[in-house]
């Protein structure tokens, strides 16, 4: 069941914070709106959802935090261009410091922040998780390994963004950049949760 709901959370959060985004700029494309608006539209549902956890929780997390400042510093710097390309590469903005952050993890630190992350959001198994990392060479190099590909990819992403925004034409950039980060993104969930055991009890 805790299996089910999390990859529910997760599909619910690339259509909330990925696809949405997409399909408001097309359609707003369609009825004739400027690309810029368009993207500026498309930014909405995210700073609405924190305000949302804000509001609910009285709180916001670090996380949040750093994607809302990316996003509204992003829209007021386009807004005062008048570029839509520089809305092209909000999401570069948000997976190079992650990908930075992971490979940094690997260098400082006790534990690689994949680990960390994987233990917060399954607080049920971060017990057995600790426990195996203590206890097994082969179960921590299988994480660093994990944070190493994923710290790199984030980066390659980043850099493929930047590379469509300014390359390609505006129209296209959305579709194409949406369909990159889905498909990175649920082939390297589903990788790792194969290889490093999250979803089932791990023999190290």
């Amino acid at each position: 069941m805790t299996t089910t709901n999390s990859k529910r959370a997760g599909l619910t959060m690339l259509l909330r914070d990925v696809a949405l985004p997409m399909a408001l700029y097309y359609v707003l494309r369609f009825f004739g709106v400027d690309a810029l608006w368009a993207l500026l539209v498309g930014a909405v549902p995210p700073v609405l959802r924190t305000g949302y956890v804000l509001a609910r929780h009285r709180r916001i997390d670090p996380v949040s935090a750093f994607v809302l400042t990316v996003l509204l510093i992003n829209c007021a710097v386009a807004v005062f261009s008048g570029d839509a390309r520089l809305l092209l590469v909000r999401s570069a903005w948000i997976t190079l410091p992650l990908g930075v952050a992971l490979l940094g993890s690997l260098l400082v630190g006790r534990r690689p922040l994949l680990f960390r992350v994987a233990c917060t959001f399954r607080p049920e198994r971060a017990g057995e998780l600790e426990q195996l990392w203590g206890r097994s060479s082969a179960f921590r190099q299988r994480w660093r390994s994990a944070t190493l590909w994923w710290g790199a990819g984030c980066v390659l992403l980043a850099c493929a963004v930047v590379v469509m925004a300014f390359t390609l034409p505006v129209d296209v950039v959305p579709f194409l950049e949406t369909a990159l980060t889905v498909v990175a993104v649920v082939l390297g969930v589903k990788f790792t949760r194969q290889r490093m055991g999250v979803n089932r009890t791990v023999n190290a």
